[in-house]
């Protein structure tokens, strides 16, 4: 059997099938293990900012099961580097020219080659590579400039193209050829800048509410008033729904049902909402992982089928369009946002999907759990308005007793099994658990303090010193040098320090210096510590 690649939607970071987490961080790729927290390589080898990171892996399983090649795609100014992680070596480099390149992605759906890479060159091309020899197999041009672009996870023939001024749909990818037509063009105004958006403000009603966006899908060019997509984020083909795809806005996520042409959901944050950054669409349940400017993860999961219903003083519409609505399930907590300190992105573990990676400016990369608890509460006599969220009946099909303690929070498909449309709906079993979901802090990777720092090694190893021994790096905070857990914080000084020496294996002496007051004043301080003890 043949492994998968993995095609992740981060903007600057990924993970893979493994659990490692790639970023990228200055001229820098770090990959971190997930479960540990633990930085486990650092790539150099650009020469400018990383700005795009992509994960595969690529090898065959064995029994036990073996992965013979881990990949990772890091992307600079106009340059692609392909990385073997295991060894830290760069494997080939690409570059078409010095601009920078917009998007790219693994070819995961095809079993001609497991090193086939498509990216998007300014200011219109698609081009795809061979990313083990570096070799160019074909290039296409197209009319509009190129933001980015999203397979069809059920098709993979059938591309979406992001530009500036719409989108274009391609139905005849291959990666043998390059496609022979221009593919199809659909304009999509802005929510914000369509005629109907201030209208219906005010409206109430499900059929209202879906009005104002159903004009936005059209084969014909908006007017110079309704603008484009160019405060677009992010475009998404959903892989839970066939021919469903998403549209990030800062302030809404509209769900185009491509069948319909129509727009069938949309999320939108209130005013006093902090908006969007980036989403991650769920393959196991039909359920969004939303990333916020203040650092804020959400679960919004989709409601059970509902269709759009008219008001008592409208007439039925006789072709009802199914209305997708997501209720926010889970929250984690915000970061504290500076000018220096904000949410680059997010990664969601491919294979379970019940967690979530937060890479912050100051480099930090915070690991967030999603746990389940069962309410207790039977179904029946349940009173609440909302949908409930409900856990299996079964696990490798067992039935699960009533009285029986809940599943394993394994994956998302294992810890939701479905809900209600209502609260008084009826059910085969009435025996269903209510789940409610949480986020929980699993994991911390804290990044180096800004230079200029102190760092000093601790005494070196020695015949007399062999069984005590440990190697200990000082940076200002304390890491064992052969790996980078964060051993111990020691609040030593106010200010800056200056200097560390070590005296033993477990003592050292710090000094720091203040910042000088009106008078030119500085107070210097000295300390001595004792490790063991703190």
């Amino acid at each position: 059997f043949c492994s998968i690649l993995l095609v992740d939607d981060a903007l600057c970071s990924c993970r893979g099938w493994q659990g490692l987490i790639a970023y990228g961080c200055h001229s820098l790729v770090l990959v971190v293990d997930a479960n540990s927290a633990q930085t486990l390589q650092v790539l150099e080898r650009h020469k400018a900012s990383v700005v795009k990171v992509r994960c595969t892996c690529v090898g065959y399983l064995y029994f036990p099961l073996k992965v013979l090649d881990l990949k990772l795609q890091s992307l600079t100014l106009g340059k692609i580097i392909v990385w073997d992680v295991a060894t830290g070596t760069a494997r080939c480099e690409i570059q078409e020219h010095s601009k920078p390149i917009q998007d790219m992605q693994w070819l995961w759906n095809q079993d001609a080659s497991r090193d086939l890479l498509l990216a998007v060159h300014p200011p219109n091309y698609i081009v795809l590579w061979n990313a083990d020899t570096g070799t160019k197999l074909w290039k296409k041009s197209y009319a509009e400039n190129i933001l980015s672009f999203s397979f069809d996870p059920f098709d993979p023939s059938h591309l979406a193209l992001l530009t500036s001024e719409g989108i274009v749909f391609i139905s005849d990818f291959s990666p043998s050829k390059a496609p022979a037509s221009s593919g199809k063009k659909v304009y999509i105004s802005s929510p914000h800048s369509s005629p109907s958006h201030n209208k219906l403000a005010a409206a109430t009603g499900a059929k209202k509410a879906l009005d104002k966006v159903k004009i936005l899908i059209s084969n014909e060019k908006p007017s110079a008033e309704s603008v484009t997509l160019n405060d677009c984020l992010q475009l998404s083909y959903l892989p839970s729904k066939r021919n469903y795809m998403l549209l990030l806005y800062p302030r809404e996520i509209l769900i185009l049902d491509l069948e319909v042409n129509q727009t069938v959901g949309m999320i939108a944050i209130e005013r006093t909402g902090v908006p969007f950054i980036q989403v991650i669409p769920c393959f196991q349940r039909d359920g969004l992982f939303c990333l916020h400017e203040n650092g804020c993860i959400t679960l919004r999961v989709r409601r059970s089928n509902c269709s759009i219903t008219a008001t008592p003083n409208e007439e039925p519409d006789p072709d009802p369009v199914q209305e997708l609505v997501y209720d926010l399930r889970s929250q984690c907590d915000a970061i504290r946002v500076t000018k220096t300190v904000r949410p680059f992105s997010m990664v969601c573990c491919p294979v379970n999907e019940n967690s979530a990676a937060l890479i912050v400016s100051d480099g930090r990369v915070m690991i967030w759990e999603l746990k389940s608890s069962i309410s207790g509460r039977n179904v029946r006599n349940s009173s609440s308005s909302a949908s409930p969220l409900y856990s299996p009946v079964s696990f490798c099909g067992i039935p699960v007793g009533a009285l029986q303690n809940k599943l394993p929070d394994l994956s998302l498909d294992n810890m939701i099994a479905g809900q209600g449309a209502s609260a008084g709906e009826e059910f085969r079993n009435s025996f269903l658990q209510e789940v409610h979901l949480k986020f929980l802090l699993t994991g911390l990777l804290s990044g180096l303090p800004l230079p200029p720092f102190a760092i000093r090694m601790c005494p070196p190893l020695t015949t007399k010193n062999i069984k005590q021994y440990e190697p200990i790096l000082a940076v200002g905070e304390l890491f064992p040098s052969h790996s980078n857990i964060l051993a111990d914080m020691l609040r030593v000084f106010p200010s800056d320090h200056r200097g560390i020496e070590w005296i033993s294996l477990t003592g050292f002496i710090s000094f720091a210096t203040s910042t000088p007051n009106n008078l030119g004043l500085v107070r210097n301080e000295l300390q001595l510590v004792d490790l063991p003890t703190g």
